[in-house]
């Protein structure tokens, strides 16, 4: 089979869906797959089926929140509690489970978007225990909009914080499409291929609007995320890998992607390699040129092995 799924029990105890595509004789490597927000680990079966085929068995779960786990709990779009600290920690609890599975196989993490943040959190603590780490769609998201959008969370939990919160949803998206010309769908930002736009619309599990609670445990994370004494924990010989496109809006437009390089190379990491893609939006794994994009991927992390 292309993909088999299991469920493992978070940090918390909760059920995990987990998707695993494991077509490979003789794995040379294993990548974790940290997806992003308001979408689900099923979206990367295409790329995985790629490393598959190029000698890399793919695990993927639906994070707290996202996919079948946040149905299953019953809180979809939603945190009740410390979620983004807590998905760290059962990203952890998978990365274990692999490891027991393929003793001996570097592992190497791919984070996008939302769940890039995570991993730029993972490496502070776990980066001695991996091969290398990709951030895709990312971004050093420690300006005043971050703190404003905390305040803001924190004032809205006085309304409940299970609910949509439709306002920081605009704030965090709503200007997103302002560089495309005639953009066709609220999602065009997403990527040049219309296909791939249309495709998200239409599942189920994509582009929900979160919670405030949601949203207060994201802001708070990234609040204390480029804290120097924290960042200083993430091994010096661990190779980062940093890609987006350059017209990407999470990214800034490639402005906030040099920076975030910057600030690894400025603490001493001694293999920071950094990539943009003219033209590219925010999901290059879902772009008009992704066969390029997963040819640079596996080159960058058959070098790592």
């Amino acid at each position: 089979m292309d993909q088999a799924t299991f469920i493992f029990k978070g940090a918390d105890g909760r059920d995990v869906f987990t998707r695993c595509w494991n077509n490979v004789e003789r794995p040379c490597g294993i990548l974790q797959v940290f997806h992003g927000m308001a979408e689900h680990s099923g979206r990367y079966e295409e790329f995985a089926l790629y490393m598959n085929s190029v000698g890399f068995v793919v695990y993927a779960c639906d994070q707290r929140g996202h996919g079948i786990t946040g149905e299953m709990s019953g809180n979809l779009c939603h945190f009740d509690g410390d979620g983004f600290n807590g998905i760290v920690e059962d990203q952890k609890r998978l990365s274990e489970l692999i490891k027991e599975k393929h003793p001996g196989i570097p592992l190497f993490i791919f984070g996008h978007s939302f769940g890039s943040f995570v991993a730029q959190q993972y490496i502070k603590s776990y980066g001695n225990e991996i091969s290398g780490v990709v951030l895709s769609g990312s971004n050093m998201m420690n300006g005043m909009d971050v703190k404003a959008g905390y305040l803001v969370a924190a004032l809205s939990n006085i309304f409940g914080s299970n609910k949509k919160n439709k306002l920081l949803d605009k704030l965090s998206f709503g200007s997103y499409n302002r560089g495309i010309k005639n953009p066709e769908s609220k999602f065009s930002w997403l990527s040049r291929d219309t296909q791939q736009v249309l495709k998200y619309e239409q599942d189920r599990f994509c582009g929900g609007v979160m919670t405030t609670g949601f949203y207060y445990y994201f802001f708070r994370g990234l609040v204390n995320l480029y804290n120097t004494e924290s960042m200083e924990k993430i091994p010096k010989n661990l190779p980062i890998y940093i890609m987006s496109g350059e017209s990407d809006p999470v990214g800034s437009y490639g402005k906030g992607i040099k920076k975030l390089c910057q600030r690894y190379t400025e603490l001493g990491i001694k293999d920071v390699k950094l990539k943009l893609y003219s033209g590219g939006r925010h999901e290059m794994l879902n772009e008009i040129n992704r066969s390029d994009v997963y040819s640079d991927i596996r080159n960058w992390l058959v070098k790592h092995i």
